[in-house]
């Protein structure tokens, strides 16, 4: 399994995302702006869920051991809060991906998003939980008026957060070699559709490349920051 990683602060002063990688957890985190000190919020979460996998080493991982990560992570913020009240609210989003014997589990909380691609085409997609997509399941379909409320988010992860990941698992007789898993900060969706990313992905070029042309679609044309991992089996 090959990967590789980018972030960037976007026009953004301040980078409020953050990304883990490790032999079998990925992680893209993106500090809610509403709150305060998300660039915290997103570090947290990627060093808590990344040290409770190493505390808690398994050969299989399920929803089970993952929400019992996103409690231990609940924890670490309640005592970070309870140590630096001027942090009390933080919050981020969080995409993650654990790969086992079994195949791969993928969890959520927000708008940041892990795609599966094969040749060109989306096998699966999380489904972001945003102010947005909710409007659009309800057939709202002026995009100006979205446009103006892409950044509220329904879920998230902070010390108030009361409910679990939503899951998707996929077996390993669903991952072909050469398939792509794509995580990254809604700051990336600014500028790579679906058509963008699944062209890019398609091309005769290294991992490398990919993931620079990827960068380049976004590089000075992002307001927010941007994140991105591409993981080939």
């Amino acid at each position: 399994m090959q990967f590789v990683a980018y972030t960037n602060p976007g026009s953004k002063p301040t980078n409020k995302d953050f990304h883990f990688e490790g032999e079998n957890l990925f992680i893209v985190c993106d500090g809610v702006d509403s709150s305060p000190y998300g660039d915290i919020a997103s570090k947290l979460a990627c060093s808590s869920f990344s040290d409770y996998f190493k505390q808690n080493p398994a050969t299989v991982y399920d929803c089970e051991y993952l929400n019992k990560a996103l409690q231990y992570t609940i924890q670490q913020f309640q005592e970070t809060e309870n140590k630096y009240p001027e942090m009390k609210g933080m919050a981020t989003t969080v995409a993650l991906t654990a790969f086992d014997k079994t195949g791969a589990i993928i969890a959520w909380l927000g708008d940041s998003r892990l795609y599966q691609i094969r040749n060109g085409q989306i096998l699966f997609v999380t489904d972001d939980h945003s102010l947005v997509n909710e409007l659009r399941k309800q057939g709202n379909t002026d995009e100006e008026k979205l446009k103006n409320i892409r950044n509220y988010i329904t879920k998230s992860l902070s010390t108030k957060t009361e409910i679990e990941f939503s899951f998707q698992g996929i077996q390993s007789t669903q991952i072909q070699k050469g398939d792509f898993f794509f995580l990254c900060s809604d700051g990336v969706l600014e500028n790579i559709t679906n058509e963008i990313l699944c062209a890019e992905l398609t091309t005769e070029n290294t991992l490398e490349e990919k993931a620079q042309n990827i960068f380049s679609h976004c590089e000075g044309k992002t307001r927010d920051n941007f994140t991105f991992q591409i993981i080939q089996a």
